[in-house]
């Protein structure tokens, strides 16, 4: 659990420092243009102020073009109180006529430059530490050349700035705690469902895949897809579980089977040729069926091995294959071809397959047929050209349809099997197979007897040019 609490804390802090450089970055791209954003907007409305106001000085009369004017001087003053920015007057030869706050000292630069191309002139100044707008307005008062030049400090932007920096401040403070107290509650949240996900599958790991109940989330996010994710692996696990244990409990029984009445012949057959006077029809007919119980557990090791490579998913090979010719051979195998059974054919077929698994197959639906047939049914092994598949047909007393799905289960064998009929194996392995090439093996519908039909992957390009 402590992995998962700190799985928490991660999750919260890294939230939390999510909006903490959210914040950083928001005063970063806020913070440093205000100043200047702010500094370039009083300068252009200090432009248009004096812009406003050059009017007023453009009445004057040449006589009041002169130093320290009382007309100029009041008009400076009555401007001053209106803007809140110092006022000067300078004539033609940019020489300081009048002004609200005079410095010696003091250069006005932008007055040159105004009377110099008769237009306003705006620009950024300095004066005891300060950053100050200054504006520079060309008129002309009774054929009189001057200029009207305002100055306004910009030490009162600092306000401005300061109030949007601890409202910035204030807003990022509570940013993070919403943020660390969302966080906290979405990783508890989090944990505690990854926590019944870790248990679920402690539980299974003790107990096994059918022995704990599924996990059932509830919910449609990511989590909820990975406990259902979970669940799906938990049902199969249980179902191949179960599998596994039928599978090795039939196989037991099966192999015990044989195994016994192995023992029983080979000891009676011994026992017989211990005898002074032995019976050697007795003891041949001992030995006659033990051969044939060798023979059983033969075909059962077998049949084992393809189940076990049907289930560790070996590759079938996918080559074009022709099964008149495949089937054919097949039926020249069993017993150097049996009159009972017959090839019936519309011309070449080929399909796309493994060789080896389709005669695999052709052999157990063969063997099927020859065991349930009867003694003097004929079976008909056809080849469906336009079908691309192959049947079996014999005429047998046929299969009950209630067992028509269970005989192709894992040692799953008809209600009329007998005693040396088979393990239950073949049909099973046979679907299987057919399967795994792209194909089904099914039990069709037919009026006596079985008929079996193999349906596989065409082999388009060869049955064109054929």
């Amino acid at each position: 659990m402590s992995e998962l609490r700190g799985l928490r804390a991660r999750l919260a802090a890294a939230l939390v420092a999510v909006s903490a450089l959210t914040v950083v970055l928001t005063a970063t791209l806020v913070l440093f243009p205000l100043d200047r954003k702010l500094e370039q907007d009083a300068l252009t409305s200090l432009g248009e102020t004096a812009r406003s106001v050059r009017p007023t000085f453009s009445a004057l009369r040449a006589g009041d073009m002169a130093a320290q004017s009382p007309r100029l001087t009041r008009d400076l003053r009555n401007l001053k109180r209106q803007t809140g920015a110092e006022a000067f007057v300078f004539d033609g030869s940019a020489r300081v006529l009048a002004g609200t706050d005079i410095d010696p000292g003091e250069r006005f630069p932008e007055v040159a430059r105004a009377l110099e191309e008769n237009r306003p002139v705006t620009r950024f100044g300095s004066g005891e530490r300060r950053k100050q707008a200054h504006a520079a307005v060309p008129f002309k008062a009774d054929g009189v050349r001057g200029v009207l030049v305002l100055r306004r400090s910009l030490v009162e932007l600092g306000g401005v700035h300061g109030v949007v920096r601890r409202s910035l401040v204030a807003a990022a403070f509570f940013a993070l705690a919403v943020a660390l107290v969302a966080g906290i509650a979405l990783a508890t949240r989090l944990v505690r469902r990854l926590s019944a996900l870790r248990g679920r599958a402690l539980e299974m790991a003790e107990r096994g895949p059918d022995g704990t109940p599924p996990v059932d989330d509830g919910h449609r996010d990511e989590v909820g897809d990975l406990a259902r994710a979970f669940a799906t692996m938990q049902q199969r696990l249980a179902a191949q579980e179960q599998s596994r244990r039928t599978f090795v409990s039939t196989a037991s029984h099966e192999l015990r089977t044989p195994l016994t009445s192995l023992g029983l012949m080979l000891h009676g057959a011994s026992e017989e040729l211990t005898r002074s006077d032995p019976d050697l029809s007795e003891a041949r007919d001992q030995l006659r069926r033990a051969l044939g119980q060798t023979e059983r557990l033969s075909r059962l090791a077998e049949e084992l091995l393809d189940l076990s490579r049907l289930d560790a998913g070996v590759e079938l090979r996918s080559e074009p294959v022709e099964l008149v010719e495949l089937a054919r051979s097949v039926l020249a195998e069993f017993e150097g071809g049996d009159p009972r059974a017959e090839l019936s054919a519309d011309g070449p077929t080929w399909v796309r397959a493994d060789p080896g698994a389709i005669a695999r197959i052709a052999r157990i639906l063969l063997d099927n047929a020859h065991r349930h047939g009867g003694p003097d049914g004929r079976i008909v092994l056809r080849v469906d050209r336009a079908g691309s598949a192959f049947e079996v047909t014999d005429h047998g007393p046929g299969v009950p349809p209630a067992d028509a799905d269970q005989i192709f289960e894992r040692f799953r064998r008809g209600p009329e099997a007998g005693a040396d009929s088979g393990f239950g194996l073949g049909l099973a392995i046979g679907r299987e197979l057919a399967r795994q090439m792209g194909g089904e093996l099914t039990l069709e519908p037919s009026g006596r007897g079985a008929r079996f039909r193999a349906t596989l992957p065409p082999a388009d390009d060869i049955q064109l040019e054929a």
